[in-house]
């Protein structure tokens, strides 16, 4: 091979590193990555399985890759995460409910 190809290979190899690097990278980031994901278990069955504990979700198998696929996305959409909106409830909630146990005590205590 003449030099201007081998180096035109070369060269190409090194991008193609980069991207793959670059790609791993981007998915490493959090909330980027889905929460599960569509694993093979036969001959045109797949089965939905959580990404972090590697349990299977779905009860039954799916057949066909599609329907599989249908099923993770209705799975992904119907996860909720714990964001500032839902931390914002949950502390307004519980300081309604300290507030009123305390309120509880005192008209309690003032009438002993």
């Amino acid at each position: 091979m003449t030099p201007p190809i081998s180096e035109r290979i070369s060269h190409l190899e090194g991008l193609r590193r980069l991207t793959r690097k670059a790609t791993a990278e981007f998915y490493q980031k959090p909330g980027m990555t889905d929460r599960f994901r569509v694993k093979a278990s036969g001959f045109n069955c797949f089965e939905v399985v959580e990404r972090t504990t590697g349990k299977v979700v779905t009860p039954t198998p799916c057949f066909g890759y599609g329907n599989a696929y249908r099923q993770r996305q209705e799975l992904e959409a119907k996860e909720t995460r714990f964001n500032i909106k839902e931390f914002g409830k949950v502390m307004r909630n519980w300081a309604l409910r300290v507030g009123a146990i305390l309120a509880v005590f005192a008209f309690l205590g003032s009438h002993l």
